[in-house]
């Protein structure tokens, strides 16, 4: 049983306005990957999956935002998403939603809080 309540990603500073972290991880019993980033102050956390095609956001390039710095970007196929709803704004895609994943900034860094997610090194129960 895992103990840990929450499973750590960085220090506060090391995730900069705009910037963001990756974490590989077990996501509902699947390998899967969170993206983790900060907008306007607050850290916010997504499965790294875009909703149009299983392909994460940052597939063809190393960026998740769109060239404005306002919202989520899929790097495949330019599918646009709200950052803090998570929501598509894009038409093909209109209305569908990227996996929220529970985060918590506190003084001592940044963690990743939902229980659905759990560490890579834990593949058994």
């Amino acid at each position: 049983m895992n103990t840990k309540p929450h499973l750590w990603v960085c220090h506060n500073n090391q995730l900069t306005e705009g910037g963001y972290q990756l974490v590989d991880v077990i996501y509902a019993n699947e390998p899967s990957s969170v993206v983790i980033f900060r907008h306007q102050g607050t850290c916010l956390a997504y499965r790294n999956l875009c909703v149009h095609m299983p392909r994460r956001l940052d597939c063809e390039k190393d960026m998740i935002f769109d060239r404005s710095g306002k919202n989520l970007r899929c790097s495949m196929h330019g599918i646009i998403y709200d950052p803090v709803s998570g929501e598509s704004i894009s038409a093909i895609c209109n209305g569908e939603k990227l996996t929220p994943v529970k985060v918590l900034e506190n003084d001592d860094g940044v963690w990743i809080t939902d229980k659905r997610v759990k560490p890579i090194a834990e593949t058994g129960s």
